[in-house]
């Protein structure tokens, strides 16, 4: 397996699909990556991409870091800064922890610790804070 850098909202990250077996994830990754495992994470490349699955083994997030060279439309990618947020989206909402832009659900842009709600997202962030994380989930 290769990693791509292809972002589907609620659907895949990476070429990792949600509700796909970690498992099998890990064996079509382990030869050409580094992979760690701890406590339901699993790190791929020292965090380029972060994947979260349940005990029943079913991926649910799939996260990459700004090193990650996809974005969703050109819209949407880790590292980018709030400024960059305002600039390519309408709207941003706290949902979950994450900014989610334009009511694309299955995407976000996690929130710094204690940062878990906002009227607008300039309320509690400058506009050069970066995120360094976008995460793909499934939108239950």
């Amino acid at each position: 397996m290769k990693l791509t850098k292809e972002i589907l909202p609620g659907r895949s990250l990476a070429g990792i699909v949600l509700q796909t077996s970690i498992d099998a994830i890990i064996a079509g990754l382990q030869s050409r990556h580094a992979i760690a495992i701890h406590k339901r994470i699993v790190s791929i490349d020292d965090g380029l991409v972060t994947i979260g699955y349940g005990e029943d083994h079913l991926i649910y997030s799939v996260m990459c870091n700004s090193r990650f060279e996809g974005s969703y439309q050109g819209k949407l990618w880790a590292g980018m800064t709030v400024k960059d947020v305002l600039k390519n989206s309408t709207t941003q909402v706290a949902w979950g922890g994450a900014v989610v832009v334009d009511g694309i659900e299955g995407i976000g842009l996690p929130l710094p610790d204690g940062f878990d709600d906002f009227d607008r997202i300039t309320d509690h962030l400058p506009l050069d804070h970066a995120f360094e994380y976008l995460s793909v989930y499934l939108d239950v």
